[in-house]
């Protein structure tokens, strides 16, 4: 296995890009560099997003809004935007792999809404500014 398989899809993602701006090709480091803050962008807008769509979803909802979220993402990704998963769209993933990277995008946004929604809400019991008359 060599060494720059890991940031490989980050490099095809940079280099997308480069392509796409008409701009030359870059060095590997830049085109790595450019590939990592895409992906990133993506990653925040789809999380961005997600919290928008899950605000008022409570108990099942949550899961299953998270498992309708990503299957869309796929769909998206698959056709009309293939970079819509960041560096994943440039990664030789197969079905499964694939799948199993929907899975993980569908937890992290489940824990990322349940991580605001703990920090949001008052302990029981607690002393909050409001409830002190």
């Amino acid at each position: 296995m060599r060494h720059d398989v890991a940031v490989l899809p980050f490099a095809t993602s940079g280099r997308a890009l480069f392509d796409a701006w008409r701009l030359a090709a870059p060095t590997m480091a830049v085109a790595v560099l450019v590939g990592v803050v895409a992906h990133l962008m993506w990653s925040v807008l789809w999380g961005v997003c997600f919290s928008v769509v899950a605000l008022g979803l409570r108990g099942i909802a949550l899961p299953a809004g998270a498992l309708l979220f990503v299957l869309f993402l796929g769909a998206l990704s698959s056709t009309a935007v293939p970079g819509a998963l960041g560096a994943a769209a440039f990664a030789p993933l197969s079905a499964a792999q694939t799948a199993f990277l929907l899975v993980l995008l569908a937890g992290a946004f489940i824990a990322g809404v349940a991580v605001v929604r703990h920090r949001r809400e008052p302990e029981p019991g607690s002393v909050t500014p409001g409830s002190v008359t």
